[in-house]
């Protein structure tokens, strides 16, 4: 165990969006930072996205040029693959117990030569996404048997299967809290049907499924049987707004049905796309103009109404939909090839709680407390509230903002 933190360093917690703007403003501000997140790679879940809205950009184009600004920072330390353990205030400081397991492929010494992927047994050794930066391979450990011959072919000894964790002591002036989202299980309803259909899935898994960088290739297909679907539905606030999950809007899934639906037509104009909703909220800059411009007859339909019940026809090459539509006050029913469920968001703050993970205080949803920011600790994005990108972003430069007044005579 170590203590090597250097003098007025600010933690942030999270890697995703908020925490890497974070991390950037604060060491702008000329404050060390360091910077800790659970996954093995920065990015979050906006490196899973295929294209943002209201621009339409690829998603990782800009996140990945802020990686790298990241990596090359000298006031910046990444602690990739670590959890926050323990958080103590010590005076007007923090005391913070860090847990690390290093990566079994050392990125620092690895070429990318790719024998190891090639002479695996059992496959367990893959690349990362392509968009993750620094470019690197990694170990399956839930595949791995520990056989060593990746040790023994690699020629930059960059692979140690046996690395141990580390525990690091940190003291720092002040934290901030950007440990963003987290999809939560939408089988808790059970009239959504979901795990009864492959064809019925979340939206962040139809954006994996169908973005241009993944195995599709940008092409929309049923996963039951590759077919192009003829039909699609967007279900709206599955699990939010809801007391049996979330009680609250989860802010981003208006806009990212409308986006995912937008692409479906652009890429494939023939498939027929339904929207389900209970009110439309488009509250960002530009964000009603989006809807507009590329819904004005575009062939998507908006229907008011949250479905009552989803479940797939007995021949298994369909799924139906039963419903109200709140306008037209009418019971329907309506067949679809592929279901997408919307709003199961909730902050990842309540997974770290669940895990034994130092946390701050939280409110019933989960978020940090409005008491808890107005002291030293600080939180943007979903660690605050339901967030998409652009919030996120304000929010970490405005945490940056307070702590940097709040800390300026330390």
């Amino acid at each position: 165990m170590s203590q090597n933190t250097p003098k007025n360093s600010i933690l942030v917690i999270g890697g995703g969006v908020a925490g890497i703007s974070a991390a950037l403003d604060m060491a702008a501000g000329g404050r060390s930072v360091e910077l800790v997140d659970r996954a093995e790679y920065l990015g979050g879940q906006v490196l899973k996205l295929d294209k943002i809205y209201p621009s339409d950009h690829c998603a990782f184009c800009p996140l990945w040029t802020d990686i790298k600004r990241v990596w090359d920072h000298s006031d910046i330390t990444i602690r990739r693959a670590s959890a926050v353990k323990e958080i103590v205030r010590e005076g007007e400081k923090y005391r913070v117990l860090v847990t690390t397991v290093p990566l079994l492929i050392d990125d620092d010494l690895c070429v990318l030569c790719g024998r190891c992927v090639s002479k695996c047994p059992v496959g367990a050794i893959r690349p990362f996404s392509q968009h993750v930066y620094p470019p690197s391979y990694f170990v399956d450990t839930k595949t791995c048997t520990m056989c060593g011959v990746c040790v023994e072919i690699c020629p930059a000894g960059a692979i140690d299967l046996h690395r141990l964790a580390v525990e690091t002591v940190l003291t720092v002036d002040d934290v901030i809290w950007a440990t963003g989202f987290t999809e939560t299980d939408v089988s808790v309803p059970p009239e959504f049907g979901f795990g009864e259909h492959p064809d019925i899935m979340t939206s962040l898994e139809f954006e994996e499924w169908t973005a241009e960088s993944g195995v599709n290739e940008g092409r929309i297909v049923r996963k039951s049987n590759g077919i192009v679907p003829d039909t699609i539905a967007f279900i709206q606030c599955v699990g939010a707004r809801d007391r049996r999950m979330l009680s609250y809007c989860s802010a981003v899934c208006c806009m990212h049905a409308l986006k995912q639906a937008q692409w479906v037509k652009r890429r494939m104009p023939a498939i027929d796309c339904s929207i389900f909703y209970t009110d439309l909220r488009t509250v960002g800059r530009d964000y009603y103009e989006y809807s507009l411009r590329d819904f004005d007859g575009s062939g998507v339909r908006l229907i008011r109404g949250r479905p009552g019940l989803v479940h797939p026809l007995p021949s298994g090459d369909a799924i139906a939909v039963k419903y109200e539509n709140t306008e037209t006050q009418t019971r329907e029913i309506a067949r679809f090839d592929m279901i997408v469920l919307n709003g199961n968001l909730r902050a990842s703050l309540v997974s770290a709680m669940n895990s034994g993970g130092s946390i701050p205080m939280l409110d019933d949803d989960g978020f940090v407390t409005a008491r808890e920011r107005k002291e030293l600790q600080h939180a943007c994005g979903f660690s605050r509230e339901p967030s998409d990108i652009t919030e996120a972003v304000i929010q970490a430069s405005s945490a940056v903002m307070k702590v940097l007044k709040t800390t300026s005579d330390r």
